[in-house]
């Protein structure tokens, strides 16, 4: 008992934190697109040198936009995007890195996600940080870093807050809503993105025509890059049908409204079932008062 109540404690505070830095580096990534680059945060400089000796040093890289059908504002919210990681990457690698331990909680029965399942979703997430983006300009200086890491970060936010408040017993339509919802635009957006930087990575020519230009490396990102996409609709269908167990069909959940329903009916039911208990008491009452007198 002692343990349990322990690991609940434990999972709880480590669902919490984990809220908490992803909420951070979402709202730097919004202050960033829509203000500009903003001043270093305390956490932020943390994580920079907690790991400065792990990330290697880089010649940053800027894509420049010039595009005569894009808006200014446009044109401006990319260059935005493609410094977003010199403000952000350190504390998404941090924050990222974090997620062994998810590996760990299922290995450990702790909490019901199966452990192949839970090695390949972190251990895809920590390759697109460390094996990616940490390690390619090209793909540091990206726009879709950006949509990628906004992407993630706003699903981590509503995915971690949702297991605290379970964990603490706590129901949350809302939250639950939209942990099975937000998914039809946050997926395509991130996984999609996460496929782009990847096809980033590849020499310009094709291989074909410069052989020499490409490595092993190239040949297992560009595999990577081509089984993405049909691997992108497989989950996007399981999370489809993950939704309709939870909350049935429809914008708002079916499910959610018939019990809504349920609940209201029985609420009433009862409270019927009290007045008339309390009707009942009160005939007697009477009753008995009369055959007193």
């Amino acid at each position: 008992m002692a343990q349990s109540i322990f690991v609940r404690g434990y999972l709880i505070a480590y669902n919490l934190a984990s809220f908490f830095g992803w909420a951070l580096i979402l709202s730097t990534t919004i202050k960033h697109l829509v203000l500009g680059p903003q001043t270093f945060s305390a956490p932020q400089r943390l994580a920079g040198d907690i790991l400065a000796s792990l990330r290697p040093f880089r010649a940053w890289f800027q894509e420049k936009y010039a595009n005569p059908y894009l808006p200014a504002f446009a044109l401006e919210l990319l260059e935005r995007a493609s410094l977003l990681h010199r403000h952000v990457g350190a504390l998404v690698a941090l924050v990222q890195s974090f997620a062994v331990l998810e590996v760990l909680h299922a290995a450990l029965g702790w909490v019901r996600s199966p452990v192949p399942t839970t090695v390949i979703q972190v251990a895809s997430r920590l390759w697109l940080v460390w094996g990616i983006s940490e390690r390619y300009s090209e793909s540091a200086g990206s726009a879709f870093y950006a949509s990628m890491v906004f992407a993630w970060s706003l699903t981590e936010c509503v995915r971690y807050s949702f297991y605290a408040n379970s964990l603490m017993g706590s129901e949350n339509d809302g939250l639950l809503w939209a942990r099975y919802t937000l998914f039809y635009v946050l997926y395509p957006l991130g996984a999609g993105s996460e496929a782009m930087l990847m096809f980033q990575t590849l020499p310009k020519v094709l291989p074909w025509n410069d052989p020499s230009a490409w490595s092993a490396g190239n040949y297992a990102i560009l595999f990577l890059f081509v089984i993405w996409w049909p691997g992108l609709y497989v989950m996007y269908s399981h999370m489809i049908r993950q939704r309709s167990r939870a909350l049935g069909r429809g914008f708002w959940g079916s499910k959610r409204t018939e019990e809504r329903k349920k609940a209201a009916v029985i609420k009433e039911a009862r409270r019927r079932g009290a007045k008339d208990i309390a009707d009942a008491s009160w005939a007697t009452g009477e009753s008995s008062s009369k055959k007193d007198k």
